[in-house]
């Protein structure tokens, strides 16, 4: 299923380290803070583990994982620009 992670985190080290996670995970950047990709339910389930581990107990980062299914991600809006040829190397269709 297609996931957005998005997240707002004010430490620079842990936000470094979350976006190199979405990263290893095979997710596209779409926005600094924002990411889209493929992931089954284990890959959530460990994302959200190391996730946590980042960001420890304390403070008031927020991570969120949002899935979205395949027929609402087609109808979405794109306002602006994209970088399609980075976007069509990964395993899901951007519709504009």
């Amino acid at each position: 299923m297609l996931y957005w992670v998005i997240y707002d985190i004010s430490d620079n080290k842990k936000r470094s380290k979350i976006s190199e996670e979405c990263k290893n995970f095979g997710l596209f950047r779409i926005q600094k803070s924002a990411f889209l990709g493929r992931l089954s339910k284990n890959k959530i389930e460990m994302l959200s583990i190391r996730f946590k581990t980042i960001l420890g107990e304390e403070g008031s980062d927020c991570i969120f994982l949002i899935p979205a299914c395949e027929s609402c991600f087609k109808n979405k809006f794109i306002i602006g620009s994209l970088d399609e040829e980075k976007a069509k190397q990964k395993d899901f269709i951007l519709v504009k």
